[in-house]
């Protein structure tokens, strides 16, 4: 028995497979986050620099974000702030996720759409 759990990550991070090495090393680090074992995850947020280092776009931007939660995780010990455990402080959807309503149909639709996908307005471009 391996006793690296990040071992498969490592492995397809070798491989040339970033997205699948992101998945393992979460994974693989989940219960280290809800044992609060520091070596483990001080070892996982290494891995995520290592692969942020490597990578590219939204794999680099999430890599570097679990490093930055697992981290987060040591300092913050769950028992004395709960501010480094909340999922959504580190991992909410960005702007795409913001909404807004049509300006002729009023249903929502993202911040950025050109066209309203319910009744097909074209929105300006804002200047």
């Amino acid at each position: 028995m391996d006793d690296d759990p990040l071992a498969p990550a490592r492995g397809a991070l070798a491989s040339g497979q970033s997205r699948e090495a992101l998945r393992l090393a979460w994974a693989a680090t989940m219960p280290a986050v809800l044992r609060q074992d520091d070596d483990s995850l001080r070892r996982s947020a290494e891995f995520a620099e290592e692969l942020a280092g490597v990578s590219t776009g939204d794999i680099r931007d999430e890599a570097r974000r679990n490093a930055a939660y697992w981290l987060a995780c040591i300092e913050e010990p769950r028992d004395q702030q709960s501010t480094a455990w909340s999922f959504r402080k580190w991992f909410q959807r960005g702007p795409r996720d913001e909404r807004m309503p049509c300006p002729e149909c009023a249903e929502s639709i993202a911040v950025g759409a050109k066209v309203c996908r319910f009744c097909g307005h074209r929105l300006d471009a804002p200047e």
